[in-house]
């Protein structure tokens, strides 16, 4: 049956879907959409954080995939996202992912701005019920191909309980002196008793006139309502130049019961001077979280974060989130 793909979509965008929704399908074409609501609020002391205020924001996706032939097939995938903190004035959109690829029996092959091959590691513990906390191992968005990022060339694939990806970020800058070309390598193992074990390396040269680099290790292990997990990292002038650094990450989280749970995260981060060697604390986060689940579509969550850093006040952020 002939319909345009436009026609299929916009209804979907609308509709009270739980998970992914499966728009079109036909001799081997599809198209799934997805989307989130988020509605938060940072609520800190006299000495007002970066997270203070309002942290609301609407995500849309689009997974689709394309059979060629028995072995092979093609896939992309595109999510936008607006963010409304800052209200209708100064509204922010910003594509988080846009790429196409290729998939066979050897594996995943694909290209655009996704995330880089470390990201299987730094992921173990990305596990905050808020957008406000965690995160701070040194993967980022847009730094050196680690986190999210454009013109990445990315191979992944699975043997068993082995998960392979690796990532070359090219380089974009039109200034000679200075390079955002970048690789990583990522391996992540699971067992069968519910532990997961993973690490990854990424690498740079920002400039002729120093190198950047950053290891991580990750493991998790899953038992019944338990889940623990724990990362680490170490940079040596990943973070800027002449500084290098360590951090790591620690959760800690029990399902109550099917809608209810609770979680500890704990995050550290130490920086270092090359020249000096001056250390510092640059994170020292300890939050406590709840999250609540109506159904699948709908959560509230909350969490309270005592703030380690000398001068830095505690805060506590509140969100509902609405998927499909």
């Amino acid at each position: 049956m002939k319909k345009t793909l436009l026609a299929l979509v916009l209804p979907s965008l609308f509709a009270s879907t739980v998970g992914a929704a499966e728009v079109y399908s036909d001799k081997g074409q599809s198209v799934n959409v997805y989307g989130r609501a988020y509605a938060g609020h940072d609520f800190s002391g006299e000495d007002k954080n970066a997270n203070y205020g309002n942290d609301s924001y609407i995500r849309i996706g689009a997974k689709l995939k394309s059979d060629i032939s028995d072995s092979l097939s093609a896939f992309g995938r595109y999510e936008l996202q607006w963010d409304l903190a800052d209200g209708e004035k100064q509204e922010k959109t910003k594509t988080r992912l846009a790429y196409i690829g290729l998939k066979s029996e050897v594996g995943a092959f694909s290209f655009g701005r996704q995330y880089g091959a470390v990201s299987l590691v730094s992921d173990i513990t990305d596990t905050a019920y808020t957008n406000a906390y965690g995160g701070n191992l040194g993967v980022g968005t847009d730094h050196d191909g680690t986190g999210r990022d454009n013109s990445l060339l990315k191979y992944s694939n699975k043997f068993g309980g082995l998960q392979l990806d690796s990532s070359y970020r090219f380089d974009d800058n039109q200034d000679d002196s200075k390079s955002d070309a970048a690789y990583g390598l990522g391996a992540a193992y699971t067992l069968d008793f519910g532990l997961t074990l993973a690490a990854g390396y990424n690498a740079s040269s920002p400039t002729d006139d120093y190198d950047a680099s950053i290891f991580l290790v990750g493991a998790s292990y899953e038992t019944g309502p338990v889940k623990f997990a724990a990362t680490y990292s170490q940079g040596s002038e990943f973070l800027a130049e002449g500084e290098d650094h360590t951090g790591y990450e620690l959760t800690a989280e029990y399902k109550i019961n099917k809608q209810l749970r609770a979680q500890i995260l704990y995050n550290a981060q130490e920086t270092e001077d090359t020249k000096s060697s001056a250390k510092a604390d640059s994170v020292d986060d300890l939050v406590f979280g709840v999250r609540y689940d109506f159904n699948k579509s709908f959560r509230t969550v909350a969490e309270y974060r005592i703030n380690g850093i000398k001068g830095m006040d505690d805060d506590f952020h509140l969100a509902a989130r609405y998927s499909f």
